[in-house]
């Protein structure tokens, strides 16, 4: 997992303002299988910018994948890409399967089909925010643009850029 930046701007992207700052990552992988390999959180939790095309998959593919990042501390997940409506459907079932009497915090959850990857990842940065419950514990928050290196240069070009 690559640190895309710094510590970011504390004053912009600061949750509250004892709350730490969000630290941005990227991890670049050829297939979903491989992603959680390839995040290793340094915070307790973390949120996730998944850019896939899931048209090929199958639920219980991407359903595995969900139960394993959860399990890794995921606490927020932003979907982009062909067919993102199902995977943020796949993932919340995934955490209701993995609790469900709901007694944890929710684990939030957001698609974004009809937005361009530049203006979904402003939203990953600007405006995702865990629930309160994970506010202090999740710092990590990581990009992952799956089989696309255009995607990854969209990512990394908007958030130089300053529309992330």
């Amino acid at each position: 997992m690559e640190k895309l930046t710094g510590n970011v701007k504390s004053e912009v992207f600061e949750l509250s303002p004892d709350m730490p700052p969000k630290n941005l990552y990227l991890s670049s992988v050829g297939n979903i299988e491989s992603l959680e390999d390839e995040i290793a959180p340094s915070s307790q939790h973390f949120g996730l910018f998944l850019a896939l095309d899931a048209d090929s998959l199958d639920d219980g593919e991407i359903g595995q994948v969900a139960k394993r990042l959860l399990l890794k501390g995921l606490v927020y997940l932003c979907a982009w890409g062909p067919d993102c409506e199902r995977v943020h459907d796949l993932f919340d079932l995934a955490a209701l399967e993995m609790d469900p009497q709901q007694n944890r915090a929710v684990i939030m959850t957001t698609w974004h089909a009809d937005e361009p990857l530049h203006e979904a990842v402003w939203f990953f940065v600007n405006s995702a925010f865990p629930d309160e419950a994970y506010a202090r514990t999740c710092h990590d928050w990581v990009f992952a643009p799956i089989g696309h290196p255009d995607w990854e240069k969209t990512i990394r070009e908007s958030h130089s850029s300053g529309t992330a």
